[in-house]
Protein backbone atom coordinates (compact mmCIF):
# COMPACT_ATOMS: atom_id res chain seq x y z
CA UNK A 1 0.00 0.00 0.00
CA UNK A 2 1.50 3.02 -0.76
CA UNK A 3 1.58 5.41 2.00
CA UNK A 4 2.30 9.58 2.39
CA UNK A 5 3.20 10.68 6.12
CA UNK A 6 2.74 14.40 6.59
CA UNK A 7 5.40 15.34 8.97
CA UNK A 8 8.67 14.29 9.43
CA UNK A 9 8.75 14.22 13.67
CA UNK A 10 8.98 11.30 16.20
CA UNK A 11 5.37 10.29 15.56
CA UNK A 12 5.98 10.54 11.60
CA UNK A 13 9.23 8.94 11.59
CA UNK A 14 7.80 5.97 14.18
CA UNK A 15 4.69 5.47 11.99
CA UNK A 16 6.30 5.50 9.02
CA UNK A 17 9.44 3.10 10.23
CA UNK A 18 6.98 0.59 11.41
CA UNK A 19 4.73 0.57 8.11
CA UNK A 20 7.72 0.38 5.83
CA UNK A 21 9.27 -2.81 7.47
CA UNK A 22 5.79 -4.68 7.24
CA UNK A 23 6.21 -3.86 3.41
CA UNK A 24 4.56 -0.97 2.44
CA UNK A 25 5.52 2.03 0.13
CA UNK A 26 6.39 5.08 2.87
CA UNK A 27 6.84 8.74 1.49
CA UNK A 28 7.13 11.44 3.38
CA UNK A 29 5.43 15.10 2.91
CA UNK A 30 7.34 17.66 4.01
CA UNK A 31 7.84 21.41 3.29
CA UNK A 32 11.74 20.92 3.20
CA UNK A 33 11.57 18.13 0.04
CA UNK A 34 14.60 16.88 -0.88
CA UNK A 35 16.69 15.93 1.96
CA UNK A 36 16.16 11.85 1.69
CA UNK A 37 14.68 10.20 -1.69
CA UNK A 38 11.37 9.56 0.27
CA UNK A 39 10.61 12.72 1.66
CA UNK A 40 8.76 14.99 -1.14
CA UNK A 41 6.60 18.02 -1.05
CA UNK A 42 3.40 17.54 0.90
CA UNK A 43 1.32 17.99 -2.29
CA UNK A 44 3.54 15.07 -4.39
CA UNK A 45 3.66 12.76 -1.48
CA UNK A 46 -0.48 13.00 -1.09
CA UNK A 47 -0.51 12.80 -4.65
CA UNK A 48 0.73 8.81 -5.07
CA UNK A 49 -0.75 7.94 -1.45
CA UNK A 50 -3.84 5.56 -0.78
CA UNK A 51 -3.36 6.39 3.08
CA UNK A 52 -2.56 9.58 4.43
CA UNK A 53 -0.91 9.94 7.69
CA UNK A 54 -1.67 13.61 9.27
CA UNK A 55 1.70 13.56 11.74
CA UNK A 56 1.52 16.92 12.83
CA UNK A 57 0.46 19.15 15.33
CA UNK A 58 -3.35 18.70 15.41
CA UNK A 59 -3.73 23.00 14.62
CA UNK A 60 -2.02 22.69 11.75
CA UNK A 61 -3.85 19.48 10.04
CA UNK A 62 -6.49 21.63 8.20
CA UNK A 63 -4.20 24.31 6.92
CA UNK A 64 -1.62 22.04 5.68
CA UNK A 65 -4.48 19.67 3.71
CA UNK A 66 -6.16 23.36 2.67
CA UNK A 67 -2.57 23.88 1.49
CA UNK A 68 -2.28 20.17 -0.92
CA UNK A 69 -5.78 20.91 -2.29
CA UNK A 70 -9.34 18.77 -1.99
CA UNK A 71 -8.31 18.12 -6.30
CA UNK A 72 -5.03 15.99 -4.56
CA UNK A 73 -6.79 15.03 -1.04
CA UNK A 74 -10.01 13.57 -3.13
CA UNK A 75 -11.69 10.21 -1.90
CA UNK A 76 -8.49 8.95 -0.18
CA UNK A 77 -8.49 7.63 3.29
CA UNK A 78 -6.66 9.98 5.82
CA UNK A 79 -5.92 8.59 9.08
CA UNK A 80 -5.20 11.28 11.79
CA UNK A 81 -3.04 10.22 15.31
CA UNK A 82 -2.95 14.49 16.09
CA UNK A 83 -3.84 16.11 19.23
CA UNK A 84 -5.13 19.94 18.63
CA UNK A 85 -3.12 21.55 21.77
CA UNK A 86 -2.35 25.08 22.51
CA UNK A 87 0.38 27.15 23.41
CA UNK A 88 -0.50 26.51 26.63
CA UNK A 89 -1.32 23.20 26.32
CA UNK A 90 -4.82 23.31 26.55
CA UNK A 91 -7.32 22.07 23.97
CA UNK A 92 -7.64 24.28 20.97
CA UNK A 93 -10.52 22.84 19.82
CA UNK A 94 -13.14 22.57 22.74
CA UNK A 95 -16.06 20.62 21.99
CA UNK A 96 -15.04 19.86 18.66
CA UNK A 97 -12.18 17.51 16.69
CA UNK A 98 -9.45 18.26 14.41
CA UNK A 99 -10.58 14.66 12.87
CA UNK A 100 -14.44 16.35 12.55
CA UNK A 101 -13.28 19.84 11.31
CA UNK A 102 -11.31 17.93 8.37
CA UNK A 103 -14.34 15.72 7.75
CA UNK A 104 -16.56 18.13 7.38
CA UNK A 105 -14.08 20.25 5.02
CA UNK A 106 -13.00 17.25 3.13
CA UNK A 107 -16.70 15.46 2.24
CA UNK A 108 -14.65 13.08 0.15
CA UNK A 109 -12.09 11.92 1.97
CA UNK A 110 -12.43 9.15 4.49
CA UNK A 111 -10.86 10.53 7.88
CA UNK A 112 -10.05 7.94 10.71
CA UNK A 113 -9.08 8.67 14.02
CA UNK A 114 -6.30 6.42 16.15
CA UNK A 115 -3.44 6.50 17.84
CA UNK A 116 -3.59 9.87 19.71
CA UNK A 117 -3.80 8.62 23.04
CA UNK A 118 -0.10 7.47 23.75
CA UNK A 119 3.01 8.34 23.16
CA UNK A 120 4.88 7.47 19.81
CA UNK A 121 6.96 5.37 21.88
CA UNK A 122 3.08 3.27 21.81
CA UNK A 123 2.53 3.63 18.63
CA UNK A 124 4.53 0.70 17.15
CA UNK A 125 5.30 -2.72 19.05
CA UNK A 126 3.28 -2.19 22.01
CA UNK A 127 3.29 -5.40 22.93
CA UNK A 128 7.23 -4.81 23.58
CA UNK A 129 6.57 -2.18 26.41
CA UNK A 130 3.12 -2.64 27.54
CA UNK A 131 0.95 -6.01 28.65
CA UNK A 132 -2.18 -4.96 27.50
CA UNK A 133 -3.31 -1.47 26.04
CA UNK A 134 -6.08 -0.44 23.99
CA UNK A 135 -5.89 1.77 20.88
CA UNK A 136 -9.02 3.67 19.76
CA UNK A 137 -10.85 3.78 16.34
CA UNK A 138 -13.39 6.54 15.17
CA UNK A 139 -14.74 7.10 11.60
CA UNK A 140 -17.79 7.13 9.27
CA UNK A 141 -16.23 5.06 6.72
CA UNK A 142 -16.14 1.16 6.86
CA UNK A 143 -14.42 -0.01 4.59
CA UNK A 144 -11.63 2.62 5.63
CA UNK A 145 -11.73 1.55 9.22
CA UNK A 146 -10.99 -2.27 8.34
CA UNK A 147 -7.88 -0.64 5.95
CA UNK A 148 -6.83 1.23 9.01
CA UNK A 149 -7.15 -1.56 11.09
CA UNK A 150 -5.19 -3.53 9.02
CA UNK A 151 -2.32 -1.11 9.63
CA UNK A 152 -2.46 -0.87 13.26
CA UNK A 153 -2.22 -4.78 12.91
CA UNK A 154 0.91 -4.60 10.93
CA UNK A 155 2.35 -1.51 13.57
CA UNK A 156 2.00 -4.90 16.12
CA UNK A 157 -1.86 -4.35 17.63
CA UNK A 158 -3.13 -7.17 18.33
CA UNK A 159 -6.72 -6.70 16.73
CA UNK A 160 -8.29 -7.27 20.17
CA UNK A 161 -6.31 -4.38 21.72
CA UNK A 162 -8.57 -2.09 18.85
CA UNK A 163 -11.91 -0.70 20.29
CA UNK A 164 -14.13 0.90 17.01
CA UNK A 165 -15.99 3.88 19.06
CA UNK A 166 -18.15 4.46 15.99
CA UNK A 167 -18.46 7.54 14.25
CA UNK A 168 -16.30 10.38 13.77
CA UNK A 169 -17.71 11.94 16.24
CA UNK A 170 -16.67 10.10 18.68
CA UNK A 171 -12.87 11.74 17.57
CA UNK A 172 -13.50 14.21 20.42
CA UNK A 173 -14.16 11.99 22.94
CA UNK A 174 -10.52 10.50 22.01
CA UNK A 175 -8.83 14.47 21.34
CA UNK A 176 -9.93 15.45 24.83
CA UNK A 177 -8.39 12.74 26.51
CA UNK A 178 -5.21 14.92 26.07
CA UNK A 179 -5.39 16.53 29.66
CA UNK A 180 -5.52 13.04 30.86
CA UNK A 181 -2.61 12.02 29.40
CA UNK A 182 -0.43 14.63 30.43
CA UNK A 183 -1.87 14.55 33.83
CA UNK A 184 -0.80 10.43 33.57
CA UNK A 185 2.56 11.85 32.62
CA UNK A 186 3.29 13.98 35.35
CA UNK A 187 2.44 11.15 37.91
CA UNK A 188 4.13 8.60 36.28
CA UNK A 189 7.03 10.82 35.02
CA UNK A 190 6.87 9.16 32.24
CA UNK A 191 4.89 8.81 28.91
CA UNK A 192 5.60 5.42 28.06
CA UNK A 193 1.82 4.32 28.99
CA UNK A 194 -1.65 3.96 27.34
CA UNK A 195 -4.79 3.31 28.33
CA UNK A 196 -6.60 -0.10 28.36
CA UNK A 197 -10.12 -0.82 28.21
CA UNK A 198 -11.04 -4.46 30.17
CA UNK A 199 -14.47 -4.78 29.68
CA UNK A 200 -16.32 -8.72 31.00
CA UNK A 201 -16.65 -9.59 27.76
CA UNK A 202 -13.32 -8.69 26.10
CA UNK A 203 -11.29 -10.87 29.12
CA UNK A 204 -13.96 -13.30 28.71
CA UNK A 205 -12.89 -13.62 24.90
CA UNK A 206 -9.38 -12.37 24.41
CA UNK A 207 -6.48 -14.26 24.65
CA UNK A 208 -5.64 -13.96 28.34
CA UNK A 209 -2.15 -11.95 28.83
CA UNK A 210 -0.28 -10.75 32.23
CA UNK A 211 -2.50 -8.59 34.11
CA UNK A 212 -1.58 -5.03 33.37
CA UNK A 213 0.43 -3.32 36.42
CA UNK A 214 -0.34 0.46 37.58
CA UNK A 215 1.73 2.34 35.79
CA UNK A 216 0.49 0.45 32.16
CA UNK A 217 -3.01 1.73 32.95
Amino acid sequence: MNIAVLGTGKVGSALGAGLASSGHHVVYGSRNPGKTPTTLSQRAAVASADVVITALPGTAVLSTLEEIGEDVLGDKIVLDPSAALTPQMTMAYYGDSVAGRVQARFPRARVVKALNTMNFTIMVDPQARLSYATVFVSGDDPAAKRTVNGLLADLGWPQEWILDLGDIGTALATEHAAPLFFATVRALQSPTFNIAVLSATATATATPRPAPSVGEL
